[in-house]
């Protein structure tokens, strides 16, 4: 189900699951975080389901309570994000030891990485200062482009985030990894596939110099997270 244009990164209640034939295959994004092929394989084969609970605090501040489910026994993961970019610990089953930050971010037409001063392709981006050092600045531009909604994971062009004046923030998260020294940067927002608005997260691993990108595909549910 498409998701409704009321559904935005200030207001993702409610259950997704990945649309796998959409979605990129985050295998070996996986191997590169340390992930047991045995893992992964049951990964691959399961059904990924978000349960997304989000909301303001009394201090004005978002909070997102996220538990992902899965199938075939595949433990699943929860996680708080507060989106206030401040550094806070998280221990996860299956990655350990984490240090992640997330929060808004604005899209603007102008915010490409590779337009030169008044080149822009007139395309919505997100104002977003990366994270992601991959020690390459051509592979460091490709990131910038990827996370921007430029380009597909391959580097072939994309349409970009579907922006709009009621729906004109991004989400950015930055982990780092202090078992296994993997970082991970993702921009969540909506992107129209084959002529559907889909939610999409694209996430950007970078391990000693690997780097691996892809875009995950939610479909809309229902607005319950139970």
């Amino acid at each position: 189900m498409a998701a409704p244009t009321e559904v935005t990164v200030h207001d993702l209640n409610g259950t997704w699951v990945m649309d796998s034939s959409l979605s990129n295959d985050p295998d070996a994004i996986f191997k590169l975080q340390g992930m047991s092929w045995l893992t992964r394989k049951a990964i691959g084969l399961a059904t990924v389901t978000l349960k997304i609970s989000q909301k303001t605090t009394d201090t004005g501040v978002v909070e997102l309570t996220i538990d992902q489910v899965l199938t075939g026994g595949v433990r699943g993961t929860s996680e708080l994000r507060v989106l206030d970019w401040s550094e806070r610990p998280h221990q996860d089953h299956i990655f350990g030891s984490l240090i992640g930050q997330s929060r808004f971010c604005k899209a603007d037409a102008s915010a490409s990485a590779s337009a030169s001063a008044g080149d822009s392709d007139g395309k919505r981006q997100p104002t977003v200062d990366v994270q992601t050092k991959t020690g390459s600045a051509a592979e460091d531009v490709a990131v910038a482009e990827f996370l921007r909604g430029e380009t597909l994971a391959d580097g072939e062009p994309a349409d970009g985030f579907a922006v709009d004046g009621a729906n004109e923030d991004l989400l950015q998260s930055w982990v780092r990894s202090l078992d296994n020294g993997w970082t991970g940067e993702q921009i969540w927002g909506f992107e129209r596939i084959e002529g559907v608005r889909r939610y999409t997260r694209r996430v950007v691993v970078t391990k000693g110099g690997e780097v691996q990108k892809v875009r995950l595909v939610y479909t809309f549910v229902n607005r319950s997270a139970e």
